[in-house]
């Protein structure tokens, strides 16, 4: 009787390592699988942080384009009315020049 309690407790201690082994190694799966599950939403969310960044950029770029196209036209607005302006004069200032050439008046 006392052999069958001792070989009794021999089994369950041999059941219990074998549990906690099985346990151990559950765990351990579970935590490798939780660890590539993170760094597949990591790597995931830097590929959707890059193209979120990169959307961002050429939105500014298209802003940037669009504001600086519409400072050119405005500076050629005014060159082109500067010129005008410059061209009348020099009409006034050929006009000037002939008559003075032609009559002598100073």
């Amino acid at each position: 009787m006392a052999l069958e309690v001792l070989n009794s407790i021999l089994q369950a201690e041999k059941l219990a390592t074998q549990t906690i082994s099985q346990a151990e190694q559950s765990a351990s799966e579970a935590v490798k699988n939780a660890e590539a599950n993170v760094r597949e939403q990591a790597r995931q969310a830097a590929v959707e942080n890059r193209a979120l960044y990169q959307h961002l950029i050429e939105e500014k770029r298209a802003i940037i384009a669009k504001e600086l196209e519409d400072r050119m036209q405005e500076r050629r607005k005014l060159t082109q009315a500067e010129a005008k302006k410059a061209e009348q004069g020099l009409d006034e200032a050929v006009t000037l020049i002939v008559d003075e050439v032609t009559h002598g008046h100073r």
